[in-house]
C-alpha cells in the first residue's frame, strides 16, 4: 500500500510538471526514479502484463488526478505565485540529477561528453524557436491536427528536458487543452472537451508507445551514453527554467520564501528518488 501511495505522489507530480510551462514531465520522471520502469512497462508491456498493468495504473491515477484536479491549483499558483511555485518544481528537477551524474561518471569518455552537450545545444536552440513563435493562434477543434499535437505532446514527454506545455504554447494549442481537461467536470461542455481530450489523447498513447520502444532499446544497450544525454537535457532545462523565471523583479520576502520551496523541491525529489 505504501508504495502505491508513493507512486500516485510521484504520478500527481510528473503530471502537475505538464501543466507548468517550461517543466518536463519527463525529467520529473527520471529525478523521481521512475523514467526507466515507466519506458520498459510500456514497451515490454506484454511480458510482464499483471505487473506493468500495475504500475502503469497506479502512477496513471496519480498524473489524472493532477491534471484533473490540481490543474486549476497550478494555474492559480502560477498566477499569483509564479515565483514560489517554479522554484519548487526547479527543485525537484535538481534533485534528480546528482543520482544520474553518479552512475553516469563509471564511463568518461569524450563520445559522451559530445552526446551531454548535443541535447543541451538543442534545447536552447528550441527555446530560441519557442520565443519567436510564442504568439501562436488558438485553434479549433479539429480530428485529425489534435492526433498530431497529441503525437508531439507525447514525444515531449518521453524525452527528457522539453517542455510538452511550451510546444504546445508555440503552437497555439496550449490554453484549449489545459481548458478542456480543467472543466472536464463540467457537463454542460462535456461533449466539447471530450472533442478535444479523445483526438489529442489517441495521439498521446500512439506517440508513447512508438517512441517508449526506442527509448528502451537505448537504455538496454546505450545505458551510459543514454544517461549523458539525459544530463544535457536535465542542466539545460534547469538553467533555461532559472533564466526564464528569475527576469522579473520581486519582492525580497517573495525571493526568499521561494528560496526555501527550491531546497524543500530539491529534498521531495532527493526522498522520494530513494523509494521504488
Amino acid at each position: 500500500m505504501k508504495e502505491k501511495i508513493i507512486l500516485i505522489l510521484k504520478g500527481i507530480i510528473i503530471g502537475a510538471g505538464k501543466i507548468i510551462p517550461g517543466v518536463s514531465g519527463g525529467m520529473l520522471a527520471i529525478t523521481l526514479n521512475v523514467y526507466d520502469r515507466g519506458i520498459k512497462a510500456i514497451s515490454e508491456f506484454f511480458k510482464d502484463i499483471k505487473n506493468n498493468i500495475k504500475f502503469l495504473f497506479t502512477i496513471g491515477i496519480g498524473i489524472l488526478i493532477s491534471i484533473l484536479l490540481i490543474s486549476k491549483v497550478i494555474k492559480y499558483t502560477l498566477d499569483s505565485y509564479y515565483l514560489p511555485t517554479m522554484l519548487l518544481f526547479i527543485g525537484m528537477i535538481i534533485g534528480g540529477i546528482p543520482p544520474i551524474v553518479k552512475e553516469a561518471k563509471s564511463e568518461k569518455s569524450i563520445k559522451n561528453i559530445i552526446i551531454m552537450i548535443i541535447p543541451f545545444v538543442l534545447i536552447f536552440l528550441l527555446s530560441i524557436t519557442s520565443n519567436i513563435f510564442s504568439n501562436g493562434i488558438s485553434k479549433e477543434p479539429n480530428f485529425l491536427p489534435l492526433i498530431l499535437i497529441g503525437i508531439i505532446d507525447a514525444i515531449t514527454m518521453i524525452i527528457p528536458g522539453i517542455s510538452g506545455t511550451a510546444i504546445l504554447m508555440m503552437l497555439g494549442y496550449y490554453d484549449m487543452i489545459i481548458t478542456s481537461f480543467s472543466n472536464l467536470t463540467d457537463f454542460n461542455l462535456l461533449s466539447y472537451n471530450l472533442s478535444i481530450i479523445i483526438p489529442f489523447g489517441i495521439g498521446m498513447i500512439l506517440g508513447v508507445i512508438a517512441l517508449s520502444k526506442i527509448i528502451n532499446y537505448l537504455l538496454d544497450n546505450h545505458k551510459i551514453s543514454t544517461y549523458y544525454a539525459i544530463i544535457g537535457f536535465a542542466i539545460s532545462s534547469v538553467l533555461l527554467l532559472l533564466g526564464e523565471t528569475l527576469k522579473n523583479n520581486y519582492a525580497l520576502s517573495e525571493i526568499l520564501i521561494s528560496l526555501v520551496l527550491l531546497i524543500i523541491g530539491y529534498f521531495i525529489s532527493k526522498k522520494l528518488d530513494t523509494i521504488n
